[in-house]
């Protein structure tokens, strides 16, 4: 694949079925640039993520998409500066978003991102995952904790008949986990490595 940019994200979208706006574009080329400047400068990204924003983060998170067929409302647990949450709700206006991170100040730095992408469906939470309560259509993270660990809290947040994806690895290999707790339906989400710069892996939870 070529350098990163922009075409990563439309790449992405189309491949989990998102027909972008041309208003929602322009929010994530708003985002991507807000990501290049400011969370980088505030330490919310290694310096060394700065060539690689669209692939790795905003395309990366698109492909969560998956999880909100249905969806009226989502948790993104471990949000970090927004991902995949942020990509996610511009993606879906439709869907009520709930970021939730235990840094006070890349809790700050996700309410920055909101008022300048000027987004209505996002709601901020400073705390801890096993904190985080209320009951969700949907339930994302990009590898907040290990999945063993993060399915004891999705089998608690997620709402009969929901949907959560977990971000594994960048390799593409991964296995489901072998220990799974009861009552929840599991199976791996495989990403080619000609829709992001590598093979990707999600786990799929849903409850049954």
């Amino acid at each position: 694949m070529g350098a990163d940019s922009f075409a990563d994200a439309l790449r992405a979208a189309e491949h989990v079925g998102l027909d972008l706006t041309e208003i929602q574009q322009e929010q994530l080329c708003r985002f991507h640039a807000w990501l290049g400047s400011e969370s980088l400068k505030a330490g919310g990204l290694g310096p060394s993520e700065a060539s690689r924003l669209w692939d790795r983060h905003i395309a990366d998170s698109l492909v969560f998409s998956t999880a909100l067929d249905t969806a009226g409302d989502c948790v993104d647990l471990g949000s970090g500066t927004g991902l995949p949450g942020l990509p996610l709700a511009i993606a879906h206006p439709g869907v009520e978003f709930t970021l939730v991170d235990r840094s006070g100040r890349r809790c700050d730095l996700i309410r920055r991102a909101i008022a300048i992408l000027q987004l209505t469906n996002c709601l901020v939470r400073q705390q801890d995952i096993s904190d985080t309560t209320g009951r969700f259509d949907a339930v994302v993270s990009r590898a907040a904790i290990p999945p063993a660990l993060m399915m004891i809290h999705v089998k608690r947040l997620l709402r009969p008949g929901g949907t959560a994806l977990l971000g594994l690895s960048r390799v593409g290999t991964d296995k489901i986990p072998a220990t799974t707790p009861q009552s929840l339906a599991i199976s791996l989400v495989s990403i080619p490595s000609d829709i992001l710069d590598s093979g990707a892996s999600l786990l799929r939870i849903e409850t049954t």
